[in-house]
């Protein structure tokens, strides 16, 4: 017997309610928490929300991305970045220091490494 994953849950959810409104909204949503405590799947709730957003954005077109650094970065250069990943992204900002200088930027699949520390790190490999 299968068992369905978090994600089979957001996908059914979400391609079930993506064009539902009011009342008809309402008892789609009754049905799936009947379906979820049935399935014995309450304590994975939490997983099947997160993947229900990360479904409909993909869906959406839209991407997302971390962008690390070592100081906080300005609008501007932040606007900058998120153009250069596609029109709909969506940014999350994070601050390490020991980055030293420049980003790392992490994306579902990619992560990007621009910081000054693993560019002394690659100048190290190569001296070795």
């Amino acid at each position: 017997m299968r068992k369905d994953s978090p994600r089979d849950y957001a996908v059914a959810l979400y391609e079930s309610t993506k064009d539902a409104k009011g009342s008809e909204l309402k008892t789609i949503l009754k049905q799936f928490t009947e379906l979820i405590f049935k399935a014995g799947q309450v304590r994975q709730i939490e997983k099947i929300i997160a993947e229900y957003f990360k479904y409909s954005k993909l869906q959406e077109g839209i991407t997302d991305i971390e962008i690390t650094s070592a100081r906080p970065l300005t609008a501007k250069l932040v606007n900058e970045i998120k153009k250069a990943f596609g029109n709909k992204v969506e940014a999350t900002e994070g601050i390490d220091a020991d980055l030293i200088g420049g980003v790392k930027i992490k994306t579902e699949n990619k992560i990007l490494d621009a910081s000054l520390r693993h560019q002394l790190q690659l100048l190290k490999q190569t001296l070795s």
